[in-house]
Parts: C-alpha cells; sequence; structure tokens
C-alpha cells in the first residue's frame, strides 16, 4: 500500500514540518497537485497534474495541517517565466517549482530556525523558521506549508528545551571541566542523537545546535557541524 510505503521510507514523520504521525488519517501528498494547481505568481493555469496521480515520484506522506486548507492544499506556485506541464509531460518541464521537493531537496539548505527573544538566544525565546540566504524556495515553502503555525511553534520550543538544550548543557560542562576527548566524544554521540533521519525537526536540532553553541566555540574545541 503507498500510504504505508510512503509513511515507512519518510522515518514515520510528514515530509514538510518533520513531526512524526501515525500512518492513518493522514495524507498521501501529491507534490504537483492532481485536480487543480495554484501556480501564482508564475503562472495562471489552473489545471491539475492528473496524469502523475499515481507517479511514485510525485507522492509524499503528510500531516493533514500541512498539506490541507489554509495550508498547501492546491497550492503549487512556479517562478515567474515558468511554463506549466501538460498532460503527458514528465516533470520538470519549463516548469520551476518554488516549493521545497523534500524527496530531492533538502530543507536544511533553504530554511532556517531562529530563536527570537528581545534579540538574545535564551530559553524564552521562540524558534521560528525563515528563508535561509533569503531562499525563495523556503520563503514559499514556509508559507504555503504553514510552517511558522502556532501548534508548530510550541513543538519547536518543546523540542529544543527537552532534548536539545540538556545535551548542549553537557557538552559546555565538558568544555569547562573534561579533556578534548570527553568533548569530542559528546559532539559526536549528540549529533547521531539529534541529526540521524529518523528523528523529529532535524533542521530545527542543527540550527539550535549552530546557535547554542556558536561557530567560534566550535573552532575552539574542533567540532565540526556539517549540513546532514
Amino acid at each position: 500500500m503507498a500510504h504505508d510505503a510512503l509513511w515507512r521510507a519518510q522515518n514515520y514523520k510528514c515530509c514538510y514540518c518533520e513531526s512524526r504521525e501515525q500512518s492513518k488519517r493522514n495524507d498521501v501528498e501529491h507534490f504537483r497537485p492532481k485536480a487543480r494547481a495554484d501556480r501564482r505568481p508564475g503562472s495562471n493555469e489552473t489545471h491539475g497534474y492528473w496524469w502523475l496521480t499515481w507517479t511514485w515520484e510525485n507522492l509524499l506522506f503528510a500531516c493533514r495541517n500541512c498539506n490541507q486548507a489554509p495550508a498547501k492544499l492546491d497550492k503549487f506556485p512556479l517562478a515567474e517565466g515558468s511554463e506549466a506541464l501538460r498532460e503527458g509531460d514528465v516533470p520538470p518541464g519549463a516548469e520551476r517549482p518554488l516549493l521545497i521537493d523534500p524527496a530531492t531537496q533538502s530543507g536544511i539548505e533553504h530554511i532556517q530556525f531562529v530563536q527570537t527573544s528581545l534579540g538574545t538566544v535564551s530559553k524564552t525565546g521562540r524558534w521560528y523558521p525563515r528563508p535561509r540566504h533569503g531562499s525563495r524556495w523556503g520563503a514559499m515553502t514556509i508559507k504555503a506549508c504553514m510552517l511558522d503555525r502556532p501548534d508548530l511553534l510550541d513543538l519547536y520550543g518543546q523540542r529544543v528545551e527537552q532534548y536539545v538544550r540538556p545535551m548542549v548543557e553537557d557538552i559546555r560542562v565538558a568544555m569547562r571541566t573534561g579533556t578534548g576527548a570527553d568533548v569530542q566524544r559528546l559532539w559526536s554521540r549528540t549529533l547521531i542523537r539529534l541529526l540521524n533521519p529518523a528523528q523529529e525537526y532535524i533542521g530545527l536540532s542543527y540550527d539550535a545546535l549552530d546557535q547554542l553553541i556558536p561557530a567560534t566555540l566550535r573552532r575552539k574545541h574542533q567540532l565540526d557541524l556539517r549540513l546532514p
């Protein structure tokens, strides 16, 4: 069954928000909408991609909060000057989608999580998704899937406080009192625990580590933080 196969292939997570979801009552998402497509700002064509309905490359597993109205639903924004595919055309053709395709693109390259609290990184701040380096794909995906909706902001904060920050505190203690080997060992363990594909909110964890243990401190202790 495609539904359960997608769910397992995506490590039981929504392709857009990275929340762990149960298979039932959630959606098989068509990256290119099957019945109708809102392609603005690049095109006013509204026909759907019905001929791609059961094409594996067009299928994803998504939670209803990301996939249904008022979130993505039939949104498929194209860049200006794109030509919408016609019946039988094979993607991408002359289309230039402005949504991140989770099956082929890294969300981390286009979306950055930033903690805001009076300009400081503190326990009281909230973590917001923002376009990384002004990425238009990041901006469009955040908007279309409502990745900054209030319930997700709560989950982002909970994730950082319950999982990321305790590991960061252990690393900081090791930096003050332990050996270089202790720091390296804790750092490697933290990366494995937070950034492996089975974990929720990998992008958030990556950016939280980047901000809570800044680059100057990582360089001092020879800690490498690469995009997973």
